[in-house]
Order: C-alpha cells, then sequence, then structure tokens
C-alpha cells in the first residue's frame, strides 16, 4: 500500500514561527496546500520543509511577490485537489460555490480558507476542508492545520492538529 499525506494550510499571515512549528509537528508530509493570506509564506516553508507548497492567492494578498494564482488544481497521491482562498463567496454560498467548483475540475478535495475556521464536510465523493489559521484562528486559542492521508489515491483520513502560536 502506498501512502501519501498532504498538509492543508492557511491564514498564516506572516507568523513563520507559527508555520515552522506546525512542519516540525508534520514531517511526514510529501506537500503542503496553502490556502492564502499571506502566500509569500509558502515560499517559506518551502524552503524549509524542502517538500513542493502549492499557495492560492487570499484577499489579503494584494503586495504578493509571488506567481501564485487565486485559484490552483494540483494532483498529490493520485487525488486532485482544487485550492481557493474563498474571500469572494459569504455564507451558504460559499459551500455551494465551492462544491461546483469542486465537481467542475473534478476533485476529490477543495481547500479553502479566509474564515479562520475549521470546516470539513463531505458531499459524496468530495471533500470540502477549512484548515483553519495558523496564524490568527478565530476559533481557539491555537493555530491549527489539517493533514490528509491518502492510501493507494483514496482519501482514508483528514486530521485537524493544533499548534501554540508562542
Amino acid at each position: 500500500m502506498s501512502t501519501v499525506r498532504v498538509g492543508l494550510v492557511s491564514d498564516s499571515h506572516g507568523r513563520f514561527e507559527c508555520l515552522s512549528r506546525m512542519a516540525d509537528s508534520a514531517p511526514d508530509v510529501a506537500a503542503w496546500i496553502h490556502g492564502g493570506d499571506y502566500c509569500d509564506d509558502g515560499e517559506d516553508l518551502a524552503i524549509y520543509t524542502g517538500v513542493p507548497v502549492y499557495a492560492v492567492l487570499g484577499n489579503n494578498d494584494y503586495l504578493n511577490h509571488t506567481n501564485d494564482p487565486e485559484c490552483r488544481c494540483v494532483t498529490v497521491g493520485g487525488i486532485r485537489i482544487v485550492a481557493i482562498h474563498g474571500s469572494q463567496w459569504y455564507g451558504e454560498r460559499r459551500l455551494q460555490k465551492l462544491v461546483e467548483l469542486g465537481h467542475e475540475q473534478h476533485a476529490d478535495l477543495v481547500v479553502f480558507g479566509h474564515t479562520h475556521r475549521r470546516f470539513i464536510k463531505r458531499e459524496a465523493d468530495l471533500w470540502i476542508v477549512n484548515p483553519g489559521s495558523i496564524g490568527l484562528p478565530r476559533d481557539g486559542r491555537k493555530g491549527t492545520y489539517a493533514v490528509v492521508t491518502i492510501d493507494d489515491g483514496v482519501i482514508t483520513d483528514i486530521a485537524f492538529h493544533e499548534i501554540d502560536r508562542k
């Protein structure tokens, strides 16, 4: 059995000390998906970990110096992942639009950010996940991220993790 782990992170807002603690607590992650705000942090995370980081622009990335897109589709471990910050939609409309985007892109997983709150939902064969905020969480005092476990091209687990921010 081939197992791959993908880390999901968002809304780091320049707090690299949180990203480095996160990376140290998840050494077996093969790639990271960064859901925006500040996608520049993704470059630092890639250097720190030595693994690919796929980032998208968030609503606070207007001064970013990367070429990251607003929406990105990647395949890791045999699953198709779509990442988007999600700040262009609000309330129930956000979930509806994320599901539509996932289906349009034939995705297995849609990762988003912006709310700074953890979220997970399964819609048939599509997972929708917000890892929360590693730098400025709104649903607790600790920063959060998620790790997706993929076995032979199938998502078998999605787990949220917390790190101290200080």
